[in-house]
């Protein structure tokens, strides 16, 4: 048994900030499990008791060739939580699937097969199934679906290469949606049997060759519906955001059910609201060098209704460089989100109804951060040893301010309720504190 060095520990809550929270947190069994950086740059998954903060089990976890700009967290069926183990070393693409108890971290099966990732690991078939993407070939790869409780093989399907879904903080990945291995950009969907819905290239999708997952994308399933939105191919250093278009896919067919223009939630920068929003942009971001400038570009906050795909209100904002990567962002919880009015005002935004109020004197926020970590990685894992990590959140202002005290709201988006405590990712470390529910 491992126990970290706690700032702080007591009836209050707890403080943990010796571990660098990348992945989660997640509940399994009881038992808080995420991903964390050691102080060698390694990933590592890890087990973490809920009413001290002790971490109780860490394994090393490989990156394999999973996107360096894609988050992610990790996956578990009842108290299995599934590990991707370095089989040769961090610095090798190479990993041992294994099945652990979530409760003890003792391995329960591994996949005789050591394999090489093109995606991180999602649960299926309604999560009732693991499933992996894995190169079979060069260029090439299978979606492989395994039990929970054995590791054993359940099917194969021949295509996908990454995941297209964005599971909302809190929650596992579990879409069906992919993108595919062809060298032109394309989805597929598959069932939860296992079998392939439809295949259709983003091209036909979205209306034009511009659009192109490589430059983002945001999706999320809502009843019989994959809603999302791809960006578009910048024309030198700049990209025309007025042209993003967010759209309802059906899952059964392939088809289009609806259309709206915009970016579905900001390309994923409100993630942490649990309605469905569109971002309609006028002008052009710009990059210069290393960062991106969005001068002169304009936004308008729209809500959706994902059923329809028609707008239910509509709301010109400021700083849409903030509110696109969703970066010191205050929001009170899944739905009043704080936004400065063309006018300069600042307002809590219901996103439910586009319903607007003022802030209280002195009332405490969330506010999200989006981590770039450095890590050990194999070729092609990491932009020169940096990644993207999950958000993690912090006490702010309407401002954006950083504030001590804790928000009276906890939502799901933001951390996991486990025996009574809301623990949630903090940009120095791993915070708790006592919570009646979950928001």
């Amino acid at each position: 048994m491992v126990v970290p060095n706690l700032a702080s520990a007591g009836a209050k809550g707890w403080t943990d900030q010796s571990l660098q929270v990348v992945g989660g947190p997640i509940d399994v069994d009881g038992m808080i499990v995420l991903l964390n950086v050691n102080k060698s740059h390694d990933l590592e998954m890890s087990g973490i008791r809920p009413t001290d903060g002790a971490v109780l089990w860490s394994h090393p976890y490989g990156l394999s060739q999973i996107t360096p700009g894609v988050a992610f967290a990790p996956v578990a069926i009842g108290d299995t939580v599934l590990l991707a183990k370095p089989a040769k070393g961090v610095r090798n693409p190479l990993v041992k699937v294994e099945g652990i108890r979530a409760t003890t971290g003792n391995v329960v099966w591994t996949l005789p097969q050591s394999v090489v990732l093109s995606d991180a690991p999602v649960t299926c078939a309604s999560g009732s199934d693991f499933c992996i993407p894995a190169y079979v070939a060069q260029t090439k790869t299978d979606l492989i679906a395994l039990s929970p409780t054995s590791g054993a093989v359940i099917g194969t399907v021949p295509g996908p290469l990454r995941n297209m879904a964005v599971a909302p903080p809190g929650s596992q990945s579990n879409s069906d949606l992919w993108q595919t291995g062809a060298q032109t950009p394309t989805f597929t969907q598959t069932s939860a049997s296992g079998q392939v819905l439809w295949t259709q290239t983003v091209a036909s999708l979205f209306g034009g060759s511009q659009f192109n997952p490589s430059y983002g994308w945001d999706f999320l399933v809502t009843g019989s519906l994959d809603i999302g939105s791809v960006g578009v191919a910048p024309v030198g250093k700049a990209e025309a955001l007025g042209g993003l278009k967010t759209l309802g896919i059906s899952t059964t067919s392939g088809t289009v059910a609806w259309t709206v223009p915009g970016y579905f939630d900001c390309g994923g920068g409100l993630q942490f609201l649990t309605s469905d929003v569109v971002c309609l942009y006028t002008g052009s971001a710009r990059q210069s060098g290393r960062t991106v400038t969005m001068a002169g570009v304009g936004l308008t906050l729209e809500g959706l209704n994902p059923a329809s795909g028609t707008t239910t209100w509509s709301k010109p904002v400021l700083d849409p460089k903030s509110l696109s990567l969703g970066t010191d962002v205050a929001f009170a919880d899944g739905t009043h989100l704080v936004v400065q009015l063309v006018g300069g005002q600042r307002v809590l935004l219901d996103v439910d109804n586009g319903t607007t109020s003022s802030p209280r004197a002195h009332e405490v926020f969330w506010c999200e951060q989006v981590p770039i970590y450095r890590v050990v990685t194999p070729p092609g894992a990491s932009a020169n040893g940096i990644r993207a990590g999950a958000p993690a959140y912090r006490s702010c202002s309407s401002t954006g301010a950083a504030v001590s005290g804790t928000p009276a709201a906890m939502p799901s988006t933001v951390g996991t309720t486990v025996n009574g405590m809301f623990i949630w990712p903090a940009p120095h470390g791993l915070k708790a504190e006592p919570s009646p529910q979950s928001v």
